[in-house]
Parts: structure tokens; C-alpha cells; sequence
């Protein structure tokens, strides 16, 4: 075997301790990043009705819980408002912590749940079972009458009425004939934390209802019969 054999079977040694040395470092490599990645995606995410707990290093002024409120903001001293809804705890303290830094030198900033108190959505009137249901940020008003025991009978399609809990807010009429049979999407809206569904009854008689005031004529006829006969010389 002359030297250049000896140079390429050599190359080729090298080249296959080059490959499984990098099969047993890439997983080592990938693992750390994919479930550093799993983290983030599991943490959680704030949003409307959670109490938070703000600490800041030596400041008791800013030490503080707050509230998100329903457009998912919070309130913060020096800071105003802000809008957090979406953001990780970790997240949150690194707004706070640039925002802080306008007053206070390197401000030390740690954010942490103090509760997860879940807003409801109210469904009242002709639903099947009315009261009050978990909210959601992705469910429609379709969701709602539907995990409500969808609608009785006796529902008026054309009178769904939402409120909401703001009192600057007016009240929204929503046609669900329109929704159901034009396949209107867009008045299928999003609900609000604290909104109240009411689904009217339709006006008029219906057949038992008729049935009751033919037994109360028949009844007044009888009535009025008997008064005849009773008073008759």
C-alpha cells in the first residue's frame, strides 16, 4: 500500500470517528434548546382577573399587588397604565424594571401570581340552563348559548341582547337568525369579561297558551249561562 492509500484510509478513519462523535453531541446539543423552548411555551401566560404581587428591591411605595383588569391592563405607580395581558411574570419584570429606570437606579423588579381569579359570562333568559359560565377569551356568543343548554323553544332569535359590565358601555343587540341562517360570522363577537347574554322570549300566543284562554272563555261562557238561568223569572 503506497503512502497515498495510507493518507485516504486514514482520511476516512477520521471522518467516521468525525461522524459519530457528532451523533453523540448533536442530542446534547438539541435537547437543552427544545426543552428550554417546552418551558417557554408551558409558562404562564397573564391575563384579566389575576392578582399580581410587584416587589421592588428597597421601595415600599412600589411594593404592591395589583389587579389585571378586564382590557388587561394594570396600574403601577410611576409607570400609568399598562398592558400586560399575554406577558410571562418574567416578561412583566423586565417592562417594569426599563420602565422603573427613568426614577430609580438599577431597580431590582420581581413579579409573582398572587391569585388566578377566572372572570364568568352571564347566559339569562330562554337558554336551557341560564347562569354563569367560565370566560374565555377565544369563545364566541355561539359558545355560550351552547354550553348554556342552547336555546329553548320559546327563544326570540331576533332579541339577543349582550351587556356589558362597563356603564359607559351600551348595550349590543345581536340577530342570531342572521348568524344561523345568512351565516353571518362576524356577529358571532368575541364576549368580554363579566358580559351578560339575555335571550328574549317570543312575543305573542302560543298553542298552549291558546289552549289556556279557550278553557278560560269556555269557563266565562258557562259562567254566564248559569247567571242567565239562575236570574230568569
Amino acid at each position: 500500500m503506497n503512502c497515498f492509500d495510507l493518507l485516504i484510509k486514514k482520511r476516512e478513519i477520521i471522518m467516521k470517528r468525525f461522524y459519530w462523535i457528532f451523533c453523540i453531541l448533536m442530542p446534547l446539543i438539541l435537547i437543552p434548546g427544545s426543552a428550554s423552548a417546552e418551558n417557554e411555551k408551558s409558562m404562564y401566560r397573564i391575563k384579566p382577573a389575576d392578582q399580581l404581587n410587584v416587589y421592588v428591591h428597597e421601595n415600599a411605595d412600589l411594593t404592591m399587588t395589583v389587579a389585571v383588569l378586564p382590557d388587561g391592563t394594570i396600574s403601577f405607580p410611576l409607570v400609568g397604565n399598562l398592558y400586560v395581558q399575554g406577558l410571562t411574570t418574567a416578561g412583566l419584570q423586565n417592562v417594569l424594571r426599563e420602565k422603573l429606570q427613568e426614577y430609580l437606579v438599577n431597580p431590582v423588579v420581581v413579579v409573582t401570581i398572587s391569585s388566578q381569579t377566572a372572570y364568568k359570562v352571564y347566559v339569562l333568559g330562554e337558554v336551557g340552563s341560564p347562569g354563569a359560565l367560565p370566560y374565555d377569551e377565544k369563545m364566541r356568543l355561539t359558545d355560550y348559548l351552547a354550553l348554556a343548554g342552547g336555546m329553548t323553544p320559546e327563544a326570540n332569535l331576533k332579541e339577543c341582547y349582550i351587556y356589558s359590565s362597563g356603564v359607559d358601555k351600551p348595550r349590543r343587540a345581536i340577530n342570531l337568525k342572521e348568524i344561523f341562517e345568512e351565516d353571518k360570522v362576524t356577529l358571532d363577537i368575541l364576549l368580554q369579561p363579566e358580559d351578560t347574554i339575555v335571550l328574549k322570549r317570543r312575543s305573542g300566543f302560543f298553542i298552549t297558551e291558546w289552549v289556556e284562554v279557550a278553557q278560560i272563555f269556555s269557563i266565562l261562557v258557562a259562567s254566564a249561562t248559569l247567571y242567565v238561568l239562575a236570574t230568569r223569572d
